[in-house]
């Protein structure tokens, strides 16, 4: 016998706690003064002899109340050779479905369903068996269950999915099904065998876990597939470009069908090598105002559907004014960030400079954004009429140039300047470089080359609490901060957008700044239009506020955590994103690692199961060891059952006892 928590033994000192109590009350407590016992009749010994049995078992049981408790909790159990029954063959066998999009070609996904249905037919009786459906997540379609009518009903109701399956990635994610098993387990893939699929390291395919890997390859030599692998094209021109690949060993004729917004309006013929690409080009289209459906089709179509079309969003771009508020009577300071911002043909922003004098002629809603060259030019009235604007859902870009230093506060968002404003290190040829930088805010996303700017003077604030620093100089000093203000946002720039406190506008980097900056301000007009199939969309990433996100579908698309941040491309088509009174396109094609059919040639498959082979003859080496050893049989429920009679038979014995000294003492 052995105990599995003999610590609880320690609970038999509660057995001293009933002998001292009875101990106690050995002796009579009604003895009375009494003259003489002549006249008395001696008790019957066999009375007393009796009374004292009583109370010894009342002690007895008591002791083995308390001796039972502890025993229970010290978890008894015996050691015993198996018995017959016990060491069968049962096993447990797992299916996993391949449902990655490739499964949809042709009649592959019913040749799938078939060969589960075949294997359900040679598993034992006594084995246990589970169905898995291996797409971008892994979902569990029945538990461990030896009702075989279960199994034939997930299969009957699974279906491919459209995302691509990396076998790697596959593999991991089945060790939390394996995690735990009590019998050996035979780990069934039903897969196409995708060489696509297969990840960078071989060792990646293998289960941590002990089991037995079967590859079941239900493609079929010969299957061919042709899609569509690029679309590109430029909102400015209307011009468009398309690609289409082979993966097939013959030569075709295919036809590629144009369509803008749902209507088919030009097409080319494409004579495709084998496995080589074509290309099309089509003449300028004449785009709509506002987002526009682009699309490509091949004709006629393979087994394959979904990488036969492929799609872009092209936004044309609308004349866009932007103000800029000038501190120098001869616009000298805002010479560079004007042609930088007119040279974003993407975004087809047209300046407007004009004095700080003259800000009060402007109507500021007329305008996407607003620039400050320095704000210390503006006065008060100024600087009000930017508050208004900003606070109805306006943007500003405010820079702290050489006539902010005579101020004491920053104009608008009130930070308070320090006392080292101005020279940045005391001598001329000293310059501070950019430490710190977000590069996960959308206004500065691939400008890493701004650490070769240098900053010879800049306006030092303190940030508050409701800024956001997304640039800091290596002084520690913030260099760009965001602040929102009612429903519009405020950037400040604490030093020059010309050469007079830096070199930034000369390096090659100022452009995709003032870029990214320009994106942002706007809203994130210049976005991609274009998504990877499983990835996010977010609102708040995009730079937009209280928008809508709409699947291909036309539903309200919810995010991850039950809103509209972080959305799941989990369909392939345009989402529609609509805030601020506009309509934007995000265009989620087909991934074409998909369309490759090229399946992992046989001696490949034959490695790949040897990794799980190994572990699956430890696991049967374990399996056998297990059933000749002895095993522990517990013995908790034979003393719960001893216990409780023993606790009856104590209150039983105690009543009497009490009765009989409650007779004495009357």
């Amino acid at each position: 016998m052995t105990l599995l928590a003999p610590a609880f033994l320690l609970g038999l000192l509660a057995i001293g706690l009933p002998i001292w109590l009875h101990r106690l009350s050995s002796e009579n407590p009604n003895r009375q003064p009494f003259s003489s016992l002549m006249f008395l009749e001696a008790g019957e010994p066999r009375r007393v002899l009796a009374k004292n049995l009583q109370y010894l078992l009342l002690l007895a049981l008591r002791i083995g109340v308390l001796a039972l408790l502890a025993l229970a909790f010290a978890h008894p159990a015996l050691w015993r050779e198996p018995s017959a029954a016990s060491g069968g063959t049962a096993q447990i066998q797992i299916i996993v479905l391949d449902a990655s999009a490739s499964m949809s070609y042709g009649d592959r996904w019913e040749r799938a369903q078939s060969a589960a249905l075949d294997l359900i037919g040679t598993f034992a009786p006594e084995d246990r068996a589970q169905l898995v459906y291996g797409g971008r997540v892994t979902e569990l379609l029945t538990g461990q269950t030896v009702d075989r009518a279960v199994l034939r009903q997930g299969i009957a109701t699974a279906a491919p999915g459209v995302f691509f399956v990396d076998y790697g990635q596959l593999a991991r994610t089945l060790d939390g099904v394996l995690r735990g098993a009590e019998l050996p387990v035979v780990l069934h893939l039903i897969t196409d065998g995708q060489q696509s699929a297969l990840p960078t390291r071989f060792a990646e395919l293998a289960p941590t876990q002990l089991a037995e890997l079967r590859i079941h390859n239900i493609a079929v030599a010969g299957e061919g597939n042709w899609g569509v692998d690029s679309l590109v094209g430029s909102a400015l021109t209307g011009e468009v470009q398309a690609s289409v690949r082979s993966f097939s060993s013959s030569p075709i004729d295919k036809t590629l069908l144009l369509a803008l917004n749902g209507r088919q309006i030009d097409e080319r013929r494409l004579e495709i090598e084998p496995g080589g690409r074509a290309r099309a080009n089509f003449g300028a289209l004449e785009l709509a105002s506002g987002a526009n459906r682009v699309s490509v089709s091949l004709t006629p179509g393979d087994g394959m559907a979904q990488d036969d079309t492929r799609i872009i969003a092209l936004k044309r771009a609308e004349p866009r004014p932007v103000l800029l508020v000038s501190g120098d009577l001869r616009m000298r300071d805002t010479l560079f960030v004007a042609s930088a911002l007119e040279s974003l043909s993407g975004l087809a922003l047209v300046a407007n400079t004009v004095a700080a004098a003259e800000l009060g002629e402007q109507t500021l809603a007329d305008y996407h954004f607003v620039v400050v060259a320095d704000a210390g030019a503006l006065g008060a009235a100024q600087v009000q009429q930017l508050e208004d604007y900003v606070v109805s859902g306006g943007a500003l870009l405010m820079a702290l140039g050489p006539r902010s230093a005579a101020q004491s506060a920053v104009p608008l968002t009130g930070q308070q300047f320090e006392s080292d404003t101005g020279a940045l290190l005391g001598g001329s040829d000293d310059y501070a470089s950019i430490g710190a930088l977000d590069a996960t805010h959308p206004a500065l996303q691939g400008v890493e080359m701004l650490r070769a700017a240098r900053f010879f003077r800049h306006t030092a604030i303190a940030a508050a609490a409701e800024d956001q620093v997304l640039m800091r100089l290596d002084t520690g000093s913030p260099l760009l901060l965001e602040r929102e203000l009612g429903e519009g946002r405020v950037l400040v720039f604490t030093s020059s957008l010309d050469r007079a406190w830096n070199d930034l506008p000369v390096q090659p980097v100022f452009v995709p700044l003032l870029a990214g900056v320009a994106n942002h301000l706007l809203g994130g007009a210049g976005f991609s239009s274009e998504r990877g199939l499983g990835s996010t969309l977010a609102l708040r990433a995009m730079g937009l506020r209280g928008g809508q996100i709409f699947d291909p579908d036309g539903d309200a698309a919810l995010g991850l955590g039950g809103g509209t941040d972080d959305v799941l491309l989990d369909q392939i088509g345009f989402y529609e994103i609509t805030s601020g009174g506009s309509t934007d396109l995000v265009a989620v094609n087909f991934d074409i690692r998909e369309s490759d059919l090229t399946t992992i040639d046989a001696a490949t498959i034959e490695r790949w199961q040897a990794l799980g082979r190994r572990g699956a003859e430890q696991s049967a080496a374990g399996a056998v060891s297990e059933d000749r050893a002895p095993v522990l049989a517990s013995l908790a429920q034979l003393i719960l059952i001893v216990l409780l009679v023993a606790v009856i038979m104590e209150s039983w014995v105690g009543n009497w006892h009490l009765r009989v000294r409650r007779g004495m003492a009357g």
